[in-house]
This record gives C-alpha cells, sequence and structure tokens, in this order.
C-alpha cells in the first residue's frame, strides 16, 4: 500500500499541474490561498481514493479543535483513516507540518495509516513526502519521478466497487474493535490493490 499511495499522491499533483495549469496566473484583484490549493489537490486524490470520504479543514474535538487540511476516512469511525495531507505553497517552507501530521493526526485515537506533507509554488513546482508509521516509527520518503509512478485516472468497474463495498461493510459489521485489525486490513488492501493492477488501470 506505501507504493500505491505514493502513486496516487504524485499521479494527483501531476493532474493537479494538467487540469490547474493556471492556477499561478491571476489578476492583482486575486490572492491564491492555501485553501484555495487544498481544494484542487482533494478533488484529484479523491479520483484515486474513491472508496473513502473526503474532508477539508475539519476540527478534531480531543485535538484543541486542530484542523487537519485534508483527510481521507469514513465518518462516525476511526477504524478507516486511510491519509492526511497538510497541504502548503511556499517555496521557503521547511517542512512545517510535518511533525503537525506526526503528532496530531497519526498517533492517539485517530491513528491515520498514511501522511503527506504537500508543498507547490509554481506548475511543476513542488515538494512532496509520505510519511507512515510501522508500529512506534516513522518512516518519511519523498515522492517524485525517481520513485513514483502515474496512473491514468479512469473509471472505475462496478464490480470493483463493489468487492470493496462488500469489505468495508464486514469489517462496519465487527464492532468489537477501534481500530481495523490487521487481518481485516490486508483483506481491503487486497481488493484496493486489485483495482490498480496493470491490467486496470495506466500505469507509467
Amino acid at each position: 500500500m506505501e507504493d500505491l499511495m505514493r502513486n496516487i499522491i504524485y499521479s494527483s499533483i501531476q493532474n493537479f499541474f494538467e487540469n490547474e495549469n493556471d492556477f499561478f496566473e491571476y489578476t492583482s484583484q486575486t490572492g491564491m490561498t492555501e485553501w484555495n490549493l487544498t481544494h484542487h489537490l482533494c478533488n484529484e486524490l479523491s479520483k484515486y481514493i474513491f472508496w473513502l470520504n473526503n474532508e477539508l479543514d475539519v476540527a478534531k474535538l480531543n485535538h484543541d479543535n486542530k484542523r487537519p487540511d485534508i483527510i481521507f476516512h469514513r465518518r462516525q469511525t476511526n477504524r478507516f483513516n486511510l491519509l492526511v495531507v497538510e497541504a502548503k505553497k511556499n517555496r521557503r517552507d521547511r517542512h512545517s507540518d510535518i511533525n503537525k501530521i506526526k503528532e496530531n493526526w497519526m498517533v492517539g485515537r485517530l491513528k491515520y495509516r498514511f501522511g503527506a506533507y504537500i508543498n507547490i509554488w509554481g506548475i511543476h513546482e513542488f515538494e512532496a513526502i509520505l510519511i507512515t508509521r510501522n508500529s512506534k516509527e516513522f518512516e518519511e520518503v519523498k515522492i517524485d519521478e525517481n520513485n513514483s509512478k502515474y496512473i491514468s485516472p479512469m473509471m472505475i468497474e462496478n464490480q470493483f466497487r463493489d468487492n470493496i463495498k462488500k469489505v468495508i461493510n464486514e469489517i462496519n459489521n465487527d464492532s468489537n474493535h477501534e481500530f481495523l485489525e490487521n487481518s481485516l486490513k490486508k483483506k481491503l488492501d487486497n481488493e484496493i490493490l486489485k483495482v490498480f493492477s496493470l491490467e486496470e488501470w495506466n500505469i507509467r
């Protein structure tokens, strides 16, 4: 799943450059904010992470109302907390949000499985880092053309949607655990990875 998440984030950034190629060109009466950048990034990410809900700038009440920029999860449960994203549009930013991702969103009662720091300051000018949590350790991997593959967005066959929905419903029906146990996580991962197999997606 780490490779897939890295490819999804890389592909979403490339799609942003393609679909919003005039994002940094505007009149003197307009200033593009990080929130606007976040909106467009979320649109691109959601084309790939289609099996989860996505939210922008929601308040987490147990974290002093801190607000992650983007989250992918399922509402009313923490069992599917997959990805939290902090976005920047500042060339000189020094990874100021990476510790925030680790300390606020990837531990405790939330335990997001992946975090992403995405800094875009111009067309084809970006820095992105994927953060993963293995046991109590965090790993940071830079996302770029050297270690990531582009996945073309396309229509998902209903069969795949139904299979993933079936596994999610199975997990929801097992209410004995607050978080997603490894056996069910592996089962869900397998269904997701089937969607992104080379036979079904145009990967280059």
